[in-house]
């Protein structure tokens, strides 16, 4: 082997053995990063673990502070067991509850408006009522007080006791600035500042409470009207914006009430249809809708669809609204209003002393961040329960005759406004007309325009066209070489006379097919002619046909709502807002 030989062997080791360790080196770096992805990750895993356990920590430490510091009001927590004990024996028509009047726990706290609104309450069974502890009680926080007694008072069945303080729980909204007495002897805010209305006014759990109550008849006659005379006043401060939404969301659907196979819109209707669904709200279902809200006003003047009357004694607590009994919820899918008052009187004994109330929420906060499971009880009494316009109109669409009762007085206004709307809407639709073209030509039908002249002067048009006929220039040059070589033929020899005739023929052959062209040209104009004739035929009789009927239709919508109108001044204030 020559030396060029073995040079050219070892630099081919080498190279194999460079690309060896290149490899080898970049299958090292390949898993040093890998190691260093898992590395951050657990590190990042092992972070984000002692994070949340540092905070669960921290909770856990902060939790104890607020549990120690809740422990310097000692007193406060025992009246509040002592009250919410007492408060559940009189609800629930335990006879005697002059042990638990006597408690030592049952100690007045300073400023705290519970114990002495428990001690008022305490001779409900027997009928009576303190009046001095419900007006300590009121001093203290007026609001929390009169809720909670009005409250109680309903659920017992004595509504007449409380029914002085029945306006201080409704009439939040329109109080003055100065707001409400609080617990701890400094003003509350007022709910809007003065001068202005808010875009969407709001009702709170209590009050919804009991505003249905009242529908169920556990407030009396009395109760009632204080709480339509609230939701008037809330009425009145609703901006055009929310009465807008308020008329769009009343034409919606039609009203459940009173109930009829026949009724657009009823559950009835809903199921025959199999779909299970209202039908849509567009403007040819007008006419029945506005036939359902006029039968509805009707059966609310008529009093077919009214407020039940009042039931005496106790209230069930799970009992739907106009029963006495059960454990059912109410038909709207809302609590029973024994329950939503129940629960509104939990809400206030469980929120505390106003020293403490802080402290609690914070405890109850921490609790649930470090894995406690949260209480279900509902939401609290000062919370929203919807706003004023979706509640009135859930209620004068549902099936409760109390809630239809209450809401109708309220909404006559917004529904004449919303009918006649309606009405002009149809009014100012647009005339039916059919569009049709021919020879270029666009021929409109409208109920007062049968288009006479423009289909005239297509048609005129399309049968004046030319046609493309025999080709003269062609007949005529063959033709004439034709008599061309008949004269050879005679002239020069005879042979031409072939070149003769098969000219003739060609000849002949150009005017007989171009005659015919013309004739299916002039066939196919007159048929086109006669097709739109036809068609502007029907065209007219369909035009005449909808302009019937949306005529016919103008005139039942214009005759429901004048039947509509007459229902709702009977029904309420004839006053257009």
């Amino acid at each position: 082997m020559s030396t060029y030989s073995y040079w050219r062997s070892d630099q081919g080791n080498m190279q194999a053995l460079s690309d060896e360790l290149a490899a080898q080196a970049a299958m090292a770096r390949s898993r040093e990063a890998s190691l260093n992805r898992r590395l951050r990750s657990l590190e990042g895993d092992l972070s984000s673990r002692v994070e949340v356990l540092t905070r669960l920590v921290n909770a856990l430490i902060e939790l104890g502070e607020v549990r120690e510091e809740l422990a310097l009001f000692t007193p406060a927590r025992r009246a509040r067991d002592a009250a919410r004990a007492l408060t559940r024996a009189v609800v629930a028509g335990e006879g005697d509850v002059s042990h638990l009047r006597r408690s030592p726990d049952l100690a007045d706290v300073p400023g705290y408006w519970l114990v002495p609104a428990a001690l008022a309450v305490a001779e409900l069974p027997a009928g009576r009522l303190d009046p001095e502890a419900a007006q300590e009680a009121l001093l203290r926080d007026r609001r929390r007080a009169a809720t909670y007694l009005v409250a109680v008072c309903a659920l017992v069945g004595r509504s007449d006791l409380a029914r002085e303080w029945t306006p201080s729980v409704l009439d939040a909204p329109v109080l003055p600035e100065g707001g409400w007495g609080s617990a701890d002897g400094e003003p509350e805010a007022a709910p809007e500042r003065p001068g202005e209305r808010p875009d969407e006014v709001l009702v709170s759990v209590s009050e919804r409470a009991l505003w249905c109550a009242a529908a169920a008849g556990h407030l009396g006659d009395d109760g009632v009207a204080v709480v339509r005379a609230a939701l008037a006043d809330r009425v009145a401060l609703l901006d055009d914006d929310a009465h807008a939404r308020w008329r769009a969301r009343l034409l919606e659907a039609a009203p459940a009430l009173p109930g009829s196979a026949d009724d657009w819109g009823s559950p009835e209707a809903a199921a025959a249809d199999g779909s299970g669904t209202r039908r849509r709200t567009a403007a040819p279902d007008a006419l029945p809708l506005l036939r359902s809200w006029t039968a509805w006003s009707r059966a609310v003047v008529a009093g077919e669809v009214a407020l039940p009357s009042p039931a005496p004694g106790p209230l069930a607590l799970g009992a739907p609204s106009g029963t006495t009994s059960g454990t059912t919820a109410a038909p709207s899918g809302a609590p029973a209003p024994g329950a939503a008052l129940l629960r509104v009187v939990g809400s206030l004994v469980n929120e505390g002393a106003p020293v403490e109330r802080g402290l609690l929420e914070r405890a109850e906060l921490l609790a649930d961040r470090v894995g406690r499971a949260p209480e279900d009880d509902g939401p609290e009494w000062d919370a929203s329960a919807g706003t004023l316009v979706d509640l009135l109109v859930d209620d004068a669409r549902g099936t409760d005759p109390g809630l239809v009762a209450i809401a109708a007085p309220l909404l006559v206004d917004d529904l004449r406004v919303a009918s006649h709307a309606r009405a002009s809407e149809l009014a100012a639709s647009p005339a039916p007309s059919r569009v049709l073209r021919l020879a270029g030509r666009t021929v409109t039908v409208t109920p007062a325009d049968d288009g006479a002249s423009p289909a005239a002067t297509a048609r005129a048009e399309l049968l004046a066209r030319p046609v493309d006929g025999v080709s003269w220039g062609v007949v005529g040059g063959v033709g004439a070489l034709a008599v061309v070589t008949l004269v050879l033929g005679i002239v020069v020899a005879p042979a031409w006379y072939a070149v003769t005739v098969v000219a003739a023929v060609v000849a002949a052959w150009q005017w007989f097919s171009g005659e015919q062209r013309a004739r299916d040209q002039r066939a196919a104009a007159q048929a086109s002619a006669e097709r739109f004739d036809a068609e502007l035929a029907e065209a007219r009789t369909a035009v005449a046909a909808e302009a019937e009927r949306a005529r016919t239709q103008r005139e039942a919508v214009a005759t429901v709502v004048d039947d509509l109108d007459d229902a709702l001044a009977d029904l309420g204030a004839p006053t257009v807002a």
